[in-house]
This record gives structure tokens, sequence and C-alpha cells, in this order.
């Protein structure tokens, strides 16, 4: 991200509070990725709607996938690239079941100085063989705040991928 500029992940994690506030049913699941996933305000403002699972990428879906299960709104935040840990889940446990359940992938695409073992390369080509999911990739603040509000209200898996890059500064 450029210094002095808002991240993706800043945004996303302001919107996804702000829409926590008007529903309790919202909760938040990540794996040892709090402060990357833009989530640190989420966990302070709401600690009992926030799960950190440590690094266990598949027990996350897990536990989302129940939790929409019971009617709960589950938001996963996992890099790009870690969320493949997960493959098997996401097809089983939540795709195949047409859960609601929203996928937030931070750092989507290069991610630059993280290096290659984060570039998130693969999780479009995965994602989007799997039966009931629908894939979003916000270009900007404004569609970032819609993607969520989209996913948040759909009854099927839902994911928005971001890039580890500044909003753009202009609406197009």
């Amino acid at each position: 991200t450029t210094p002095g500029k808002r991240s993706f992940t800043a945004a996303f994690g302001e919107h996804l509070t702000e829409l926590a506030e008007k529903d309790e049913r919202i909760v938040a699941i990540t794996s040892a990725m709090c402060d990357g996933t833009g989530l640190m305000e989420f966990s302070k403002r709401f600690p009992g709607r926030f799960y950190d699972v440590g690094i266990a990428e598949s027990a996350a879906v897990d536990i989302a996938a129940g939790m929409a299960r019971e009617g709960l709104k589950p938001v996963v935040c996992i890099y790009s690239t870690f969320l493949q840990r997960s493959f098997d889940q996401i097809f089983q446990e939540v795709a195949l079941q047409n859960l609601g359940v929203v996928f937030c992938v931070d750092r989507a695409g290069f991610v630059g100085s993280d290096g290659p073992t984060h570039h998130g390369l693969m999780d479009i080509g995965f994602m989007r063989m799997m039966p009931n999911i629908v894939l979003t990739a916000p270009a900007n603040d404004t569609e970032t705040q819609l993607a969520l509000k989209f996913a948040l209200a759909a009854d099927t898996p839902v994911v928005v991928r971001y890039l580890k890059d500044s909003v753009p500064s202009q609406e197009y």
C-alpha cells in the first residue's frame, strides 16, 4: 500500500464493523490474521462475535458453516494464499450445502514485499469451480462496501476478494 493512503483491508474492516453495529448476527472468524485482515476494531468492539482459530483455516470454515446453519452471518477473513488450505471444507461444508458464509479474501493478487508465499493467485481458480459460490472483486471503496452488503444479505456463499493495495482516491 502507499504510505498515508487507506488500504482495501482497512476499508473492509471499517465497513464490516459498521454493518455489525446494525446486525448482531454478523460474526468474524480468522486464522491468526486479525490485524492483517482488518479485524482489530471489530475484535475490540465485538469480542463475543470475533473468533481467531489460530493457524487452522479449515477449522475456520467448518465453524463458519455451523454458524451459518444456525442463522448467523459468518465472515471468514483469510489471506488468499492460505484459503486454499481449506479447499475441502469450502466444498463439502459450505458450497454443497449452499450456506450463507462470506469469504473475505485479503491479499488477492501479487503482494509485493510479502513475498511469493503470500501471492494470492489461486483463489479465483479454485473458488469458481465450487457450486453455489458467487465471486466479487471490488475495485474501490464504494464497491467494497456494496460487495460486503450484498454478501451479508445473500443466502448463498459469497467471496469478496481484494488487493493488498491502497483504495483508489477517486471513484470511477
